[in-house]
């Protein structure tokens, strides 16, 4: 009996440490995230720095949320048709219609504040480091 549950034991284990190497993406690559998932992260990553309350926090999410999703679908169009090339720009143009709906829910000073850090942010990831919210 003590063999059978150990060979029980065993078996699971294994079947839990296969499940789990295949459940990882390739090393190099990262998971897709969902647009939901994404808008969360952004938020968390807002309302620490930018120390926000939590009006700000549901108004700031729902707009995360509707750019998030507004990004995705660009991005599968760009899949679909093959054509990369326009993908910053578009991603640019989304940003700064996200950026001007942010402003007056934020205020000057968490606005400037916002963009100070979304700037060490870019400068980390230019510089190697991981300043990435994902």
């Amino acid at each position: 009996i003590m063999k059978t549950l150990i060979r029980s034991a065993f078996s699971i284990l294994f079947a839990i440490i296969i499940t789990t190497a295949y459940a990882q993406p390739p090393q190099g690559q990262r998971q897709q995230k969902s647009p939901e998932e994404r808008a969360q992260l952004t938020t968390d990553w807002m309302k620490s720095e930018l120390k926000l309350n939590k009006k700000e926090t549901k108004k700031v999410h729902e707009i995360n949320l509707k750019y998030a999703r507004k990004i995705q679908e660009k991005m599968e169009e760009a899949r679909q048709s093959g054509d990369r090339s326009q993908m910053r720009s578009v991603m640019q143009k989304i940003n700064n219609e996200k950026n001007k709906e942010l402003e007056p829910v934020l205020g000057e000073e968490k606005y400037q504040l916002y963009l100070n850090k979304l700037e060490e942010r870019y400068q980390n990831r230019k510089q190697g480091g991981n300043g990435r919210q994902r």
